[in-house]
């Protein structure tokens, strides 16, 4: 009982969510101004934006596609 050991917890770790008007936020102080624009834009200088939107903690791939309108394997592809 007495012995030391090496028993490591759990850490509570807290997950950071941000809301989608705040992802709209976000947007829109990088540059893009409305989602109608992100949907235009050709292809790379679309991918740069979602890459920096998957940069971001407490974002989501699914909510990323709720919020611009762009599928999810899109998103997955960005940035690569």
């Amino acid at each position: 009982m007495e012995k030391p050991n090496d028993d490591q917890c759990l850490e509570d770790t807290v997950r950071i969510r941000l809301t989608d008007d705040e992802v709209k936020r976000y947007l829109f102080e990088i540059g893009v101004s409305n989602i109608n624009m992100l949907q235009h834009m050709d292809k790379e200088e679309r991918d740069s934006v979602l890459f920096r939107l998957k940069a971001v903690n407490g974002i989501s791939l699914r909510q990323i596609a709720r919020v611009t309108g762009i599928s999810k394997s899109v998103i997955q592809r960005a940035g690569k």
